[in-house]
């Protein structure tokens, strides 16, 4: 959810917060006071154009924060992974920020990381949707149009779609294969020689695995003989030799405490534990000799190993490859010459082999084309109806799939199309001029996808252009009904529209210290009353006003009880 907007140096706008609520959303004020400017800012955040001329004058740069809460969608989370910001996912809170230094050069951080322009783009249009006159509205975009029709149609769209991404795995690997051996000359007895070569020498080499290893232990073991029996020999002697060894003088402390006994019997146990500690050194001592024994000097083995190393080395050297990787080589040169010396029976077969997965493909994908054109016709249907609620009475939309080449995701793409009025041709929902009918169509796509699309914040801007009377409660309806289960922003002069809000924020324009600077106050109560009556009958807001104000205030409350 979008938690808060805050600016600073822009524009007009000298610092400003807005804290927005969970729910609709309205932002109204007298055209003129900064709206658009507000808009601006949310624009940035999601990276579009941003240059010096939006930094307000006399000001070293603007900056620009959007903070948002979870739960963040898969689709975020999955984003954030990629670009190495996993952990922005599982904080309490997301920041996103920009700024624009009065020289044009631009900063962007998600959670106070620098991100390229690209990144904060890509991450910002999973948070927030700018439908209206904007750049950011990702449902005309035809990825998101299929994944959307996708969504709508349930969990069997969704699993075939795994059968077919399988399917044509299977079919690109099978397919690169038999491109592979196509593209290998038939005059390719150099070649064959060539690896021939290579086999001979690296089978000659007799490589096991792991052997490097091994034989570096063991040279290691033999050139350490002299210290390893040195110390042995003197840990040894320590022990056991010389009349200062420790079992000599332990044995003598052992025989004097025998001694000890026979005239002070407490001694006993003292005396019992230095004889069991005689018996363990003693045992060490023989473990010591045997070790020392065991070591063998062995200068031949030793020069055999190095020798053996540095063959190795000199063969890893020429193929620039490690131990494991020369095992590699040599069983992917046997695979590539008998390939080439039976290449008819391997094309035959893998041509069969390749048929046979493209026809997997096609089929699943056939399916596919069934089952989306099926949902395409429901979506359709039910869009044209919502169209008709919002008066577009007289439109209808379509849901066209269009032939493409085959890919993981089937074998066409989609294209949301609409004809607004009687007679008019079909065109893609992108090709709408008017910003209010494409608000609108946009807000009657919403409320169907509402469940399924994943971008947990919508703003409309000016949904209201152009309408008026039934069309206005009927898209103030729709917006509280989209609310419910989606963030919604509405930039509206309608006072139906800001009645209906959850949350009204006013957009002023005035003077100060003799600058010009836009300010956003949240009204609640007697402040919500009088802007909706302001919004009715402009500066002259009578009993009357207020009452009908009033009226429509609880005319909306009543709407969004209903809906519980």
């Amino acid at each position: 959810m979008f938690a808060e907007l805050y600016i600073e140096n822009l524009a007009l706008i000298e610092k400003t917060s807005l804290i927005w609520q969970p729910g609709l959303n309205v932002l109204s004020g007298e055209t003129g006071a900064g709206k658009s400017m507000l808009l601006d800012a949310v624009s940035m955040l999601l990276g579009s154009r941003a240059g010096k001329e939006q930094v307000r004058r006399g000001a070293e740069r603007c900056r620009v924060q959007g903070v948002f809460l979870p739960p963040f969608s898969a689709a975020l989370r999955q984003k954030l992974a990629e670009f190495g910001l996993d952990e922005a996912a599982d904080e309490d809170e997301m920041i996103l920020s920009r700024e624009v230094a009065a020289a044009g050069r631009s900063t962007c951080r998600i959670n106070m990381q620098p991100v390229p322009l690209a990144v904060l783009k890509t991450v910002g249009r999973l948070l927030i949707n700018i439908h209206g006159q904007s750049e950011h509205v990702s449902l005309l975009e035809p990825e998101k149009q299929l994944h959307l029709l996708d969504s709508f149609g349930g969990e069997a769209i969704t699993a075939q779609r795994q059968v077919v991404a399988e399917a044509y795995h299977s079919w690109q690997q099978a397919a690169k294969q038999l491109a592979k051996i196509k593209q290998e000359t038939s005059d390719d007895a150099e070649r064959r020689r060539f690896l021939q070569f290579q086999i001979e020498e690296l089978e000659a080499a007799k490589i096991c695995p792991g052997e490097t290893d091994e034989l570096k232990k063991e040279a290691a073991g033999l050139e350490s003989v002299q210290q390893r029996s040195g110390h042995a020999g003197r840990a040894y002697g320590a022990l056991y030799a010389g009349k200062n060894a420790a079992l000599s003088s332990l044995s003598e402390a052992v025989d004097e405490l025998e001694e000890l006994k026979r005239i002070d019997e407490s001694v006993e146990p003292l005396q019992t534990r230095l004889q069991g500690l005689y018996y363990e050194l003693e045992d060490a001592a023989v473990e010591l000799r045997d070790y020392r024994e065991a070591i063998v000097d062995d200068p031949e083995r030793l020069e055999e190993i190095n020798s053996r190393l540095f063959a190795l080395k000199v063969l890893g050297k020429k193929y620039n490859a490690d131990e494991q990787r020369l095992l590699e080589i040599l069983e992917e040169n046997k695979q590539e010459l008998d390939r080439r010396e039976n290449r008819d029976d391997y094309i035959a077969d893998l041509t069969a082999q390749e048929q046979k997965l493209a026809a997997v493909y096609q089929q699943a994908a056939a399916i596919l084309h069934e089952q989306r054109a099926k949902a395409g016709e429901d979506l359709a249907a039910k869009i044209t109806a919502e169209l008709k609620y919002l008066q577009m009475s007289k439109a209808q939309f379509a849901v066209d799939l269009l032939p493409k080449a085959p890919s993981a995701d089937g074998g066409e793409e989609v294209q949301f199309m609409i004809s607004p009025n009687p007679g008019e041709e079909m065109k893609p929902v992108a090709r709408i001029a008017s910003g209010g009918e494409m608000s609108r169509i946009m807000l009657a796509i919403k409320v169907i996808l509402a469940s399924l699309d994943e971008v947990p914040t919508l703003i409309f801007d000016e949904i209201d252009t152009g309408l008026g009377g039934r069309a206005l409660g009927s898209v103030a309806e729709k917006l509280v009904e989209v609310a419910r289960s989606t963030q919604a922003i509405c930039v509206t002069h309608a006072p139906v529209l800001a009645a209906y809000a959850d949350n009204n924020l006013l957009v002023e324009k005035h003077e100060q210290e003799g600058r010009t600077v836009t300010t956003v106050q949240e009204l609640a109560g007697e402040a919500k009353v009088m802007e909706i009556g302001r919004m009715l009958a402009g500066d002259k807001v009578t009993d009357t006003t207020r009452r009908q104000a009033e009226e429509l205030i609880e005319a909306g409350q009543k709407i969004r009880q209903d809906m519980i």
